[in-house]
């Protein structure tokens, strides 16, 4: 007879022994080696034995699922016990359990899959850098409430939503540093009954440091709702992005590239930027996840459950995939596309310019509300006989030149104020991603010494690493 019911292989362990087998066997592996290292240092027996068996073990590939062991640790112990025997089998098991070992594999696959996504997001940042210096003073009108309301430049927009996205950017640094903890050695919730050095397990890992708290490590989820919250933040960002560049591309000032747009089945004249759609499509999918992770939170109790641990696992995948998704077709469309700079300025009117006319009114000696009513009086058109200045006077104060030229504050309109920008924002890049490499090197360093069962020497010192 069956152990397992068909229902609940088909709803649960299947489901979940095929996910770990597809992403999650080299962590399994990675922790279970740190574990065996540590309990190696303290003198278990057979524990350097077993250090040899899973550094030859993880070279094969993990059976498929057939009902007889539940999940990808027992997979793993059922290989060592047919191979290497009870008593190496056995002293791995010493004090660990699936409690801290499996938050441990999540939160190093979840850091894993968070700094691909970094990677994507630095990666669009300096498109848009690249775009804001390659179009410098290039003249736009943006609107406000949906109307055409001032002028600026495309780099002074572009350096705005960079500006954005570098927020974004340091919320999911802050996101990560919440997940960069190891739970290993808080076994089942009260600690582990062997002296095992947590920060050092923690070092061998490539994690910032250990959840101090053997209760907390097993228990609180807020790590994979911090994470899921600034996933949501970001998808905000990228959906006004991609409708701003999907309203250019309907007016023909964004013109995208061939292989980015489809055409129609019926109107042979369309060439529609569905590139764009797509985008927002997938950063859209990033708005609805930290509702998701919230139920999973919500009014559960305060130990190792399924619902924060196993159950936030999956859906926090698929939230990374949406965000590696929106990223990587923005970042393709600035790199494949052309902003068409004349259809920029479509929208450029006399009354675009109206709140010139209201200043150069007011610095003639006229009150703010009388030169206001005047100048409102006097279009459409913004007539100079009307407005009691003459017209070449109006005209110089209305052209684009002096509106930029009074425009020099921090963060403004200004050429000399958006280069400053610009060099800021290129200055900020290259810090996140140094940053980002620091966090790399860490993980690669460590992946690279358990792969091979051997050891840091710096993790003797139980030192913390720096968090991201």
């Amino acid at each position: 007879m069956a152990r397992w019911h068909r229902v609940f292989r088909r709803w649960v362990l299947a489901r979940h022994y095929r996910f770990a087998r597809e992403a999650l066997v080299p962590h399994f592996f990675d922790a279970l080696t740190a574990y065996a290292l540590e309990l190696s240092r303290l003198g278990v027996p057979h524990a350097k034995e077993a250090v040899a068996a899973l550094r030859e073990l993880r070279t094969l590939p993990l059976p498929s699922f057939t009902g007889e062991v539940e999940d990808a640790f027992f997979s793993i112990e059922a290989q060592l016990l047919e191979h290497w025997g009870e008593e190496v089998a056995g002293a791995l098991r010493r004090g660990l359990s699936r409690n801290d070992l499996d938050l441990t594999v999540f939160r190093a696959y979840l850091k894993d899959r968070a700094l691909l996504l970094l990677g994507d997001l630095l990666r669009l940042r300096k498109a848009l850098l690249a775009r804001a210096r390659a179009h410098f003073g290039v003249p736009l009108v943006l609107s406000t409430h949906h109307r055409p309301a001032q002028p600026t430049t495309l780099d002074h927009y572009l350096l705005g939503v960079e500006a954005l996205l570098a927020r974004d950017t340091e919320r999911l640094f802050r996101a990560l540093s919440g997940v960069d903890r190891s739970p290993l050695g808080a076994s089942a919730l009260a600690g582990n009954p062997y002296p095992v050095d947590r920060r050092r397990l923690a070092h061998l890992l490539g994690f910032a440091g250990p959840v101090e708290h053997t209760l907390d490590a097993v228990a609180s989820g807020d790590y994979a709702l911090e994470l899921a919250a600034a996933l949501a933040l970001l998808g905000t960002s990228l959906t006004r992005l991609a409708t701003d560049l999907l309203r250019w591309a309907e007016a023909g000032a964004f013109l995208v590239g061939e292989s980015l747009a489809q055409g129609s089945s019926f109107m042979p004249q369309k060439r529609n930027p569905v590139v764009l759609e797509h985008a927002r499509i997938y950063a859209a999918r990033l708005l609805g996840g930290v509702g998701t992770l919230l139920a999973l939170n919500h009014n559960t109790p305060f130990t190792d459950l399924n619902d924060h641990s196993t159950g936030v696992l999956e859906p926090l995948s698929e939230l990374l995939e949406a965000g590696e998704g929106a990223l990587e077709l923005l970042w393709v469309a600035l790199e494949e596309s052309q902003f068409v700079e004349e259809r920029l300025l479509s929208e450029l009117s006399p009354e675009v310019m109206a709140s010139e006319a209201v200043d150069l009114l007011v610095r003639k000696g006229l009150p703010l509300r009388e030169a206001y009513a005047r100048v409102k009086a006097a279009l459409p058109g913004v007539r100079p006989e009307t407005l009691g200045v003459e017209r070449e006077e109006l005209l110089h104060w209305m052209s684009l030149e002096g509106f930029f030229a009074r425009r020099e504050v921090l963060g403004g309109a200004g050429p000399r104020a958006r280069a400053e920008a610009l060099s800021e924002a290129e200055r900020r890049l290259k810090e996140d991603q140094k940053r980002l490499g620091a966090l790399r090197a860490r993980v690669r360093t460590a992946r690279f010494l358990l792969a091979r069962g051997l050891e840091d020497p710096q993790a003797e010192e139980g030192q913390e690493g720096e968090v991201g």
